[in-house]
């Protein structure tokens, strides 16, 4: 079984492995200070997402397919596969290896009813009793991506594998 993972072009991580937020000190952090209720440093975000679930800092996303961008999710998504390389995780072989404690998914916001945003909030998260053998391999509607309504990722599911070490060893991927 395989994921998808993108990272930005010009990136070491067929020399370094694929790194979790935890063991990435250059993460970008933007993207959590309104998540996390004004958390500001790589620490203080580490602890956060631990406090979401054990090992949410050592998780990794993944796709259950390549990403497909649509006309209407040319910025959104177009862009981002752009400046991206694509890397496929070899799965099946991390867990033979012990490597992956669990696995969540982040359904999409259009399969839960009366859901409601709010700043300070992570994405969903259910974790699979069964591992990376519940993980849904049925095609995904990339449609609802969409430019104008600001839609990205929150509208396709998509999966945290937390990895022991919070580091997929370069010889689990493929580019």
């Amino acid at each position: 079984m395989k994921l998808y993972h993108y990272v930005t072009k010009g990136n070491n991580v067929l020399e370094k492995g694929l790194l979790s937020f935890a063991k990435n000190p250059n993460a970008d952090l933007h993207y959590y200070y309104n998540r996390t209720g004004g958390k500001t440093t790589h620490k203080e975000i580490c602890e956060w997402m631990e406090n979401c679930y054990a090992g949410r800092s050592r998780a990794v996303r993944g796709f259950s397919e390549p990403i497909q961008w649509t006309k209407r999710s040319i910025h959104c998504l177009k862009d981002f596969i752009d400046n991206a390389d694509k890397f496929e995780i070899d799965i099946s072989a991390m867990d033979k290896d012990g490597l992956i404690e669990a696995v969540y998914v982040s359904p999409s916001v259009l399969d839960i009813p009366n859901i409601k945003e709010q700043q300070d909030c992570d994405e969903i998260w259910i974790k699979l009793e069964n591992g990376i053998n519940d993980i849904d391999y049925s095609p995904i509607d990339w449609s609802v991506c969409d430019d104008e309504l600001g839609r990205r990722f929150a509208y396709v599911r998509y999966y945290l594998i937390v990895v022991k070490d919070g580091v997929i060893p370069p010889k689990y991927l493929t580019l």
